[in-house]
């Protein structure tokens, strides 16, 4: 993947201005399904996960790249996949909360199921922006391919081809776990085949623009996990 030249050279207006307002939504939509804030935020873990979220998109504001770059060549089916993936989060920004206030399809009141969903947001989203950093303004939300692209295979791209999906894939599974929803059993599986497809999308595009030097960078790494897969 690409890197950019300076990744913390200059600030993106519009990227930034979609940051702030996907924040605000999030938290307005988690409130407005718990039923008040002081609520929300009594246990510490759904604390600490709000202030992880609001942490990422504080480093983030600093990182200049575009959520919606088009590229010179792309895998345009991901387009809406990336969208329909958008709108189940937001959804879930909504349901998770409500059905913790309400007890509806969770677990048992547990510390560690919440700590330790907590622990894989702060871990996956570390991840992502990580990976987000590295690639700068060659980063886009679809599966495209940017001019003057060249591969990256040092620092998160040094063991693992997507960093950004295991961050991603850590992350979302967290969010269950803060709010101890048993939907996570059928959510994940679905999250993971899709994040695979477009997995296998990005690759055959890569492998077609980079040829032979994509194809000994996949032969001694790993897609999402060193030594595992």
């Amino acid at each position: 993947m690409p890197p950019s030249k300076t990744p913390f050279d200059k600030s993106t207006p519009l990227k930034n201005f979609q940051l702030v307002f996907l924040l605000v939504l999030v938290l307005g939509l988690m409130i407005q399904s718990w039923g008040d804030r002081d609520g929300l935020l009594s246990h510490p873990a759904r604390t600490g996960f709000i202030a992880v979220v609001a942490g990422s998109v504080l480093v983030l504001l600093f990182i200049p790249f575009e959520f919606f770059t088009p590229g010179v060549k792309e895998i345009a089916r991901q387009r809406w996949a990336t969208f329909l993936a958008l709108g189940v989060v937001a959804l879930l920004c909504w349901f998770l909360p409500y059905a913790d206030r309400r007890s509806l399809f969770v677990w048992s009141e547990s510390d560690v199921l919440r700590y330790s969903g907590l622990a894989a947001v702060a871990v996956g989203l570390a991840l992502r922006v990580a990976g987000t950093a590295q690639l700068g303004q060659h980063f886009s939300g679809f599966v495209t391919v940017q001019e003057k692209h060249h591969l990256i295979t040092t620092g998160c791209y040094h063991w693992i081809r997507h960093p950004i999906y295991t961050g991603s894939l850590l992350a979302f599974a967290g969010f269950f776990l803060v709010f101890r929803s048993q939907v996570i059993v059928v959510a994940l599986p679905l999250y993971l085949v899709g994040t695979l497809w477009r997995i296998a999308d990005e690759e055959r595009l890569l492998a077609e623009v980079f040829g032979a030097a994509y194809a000994q960078y996949r032969a001694r790494t790993w897609r999402l996990v060193p030594l595992v897969y």
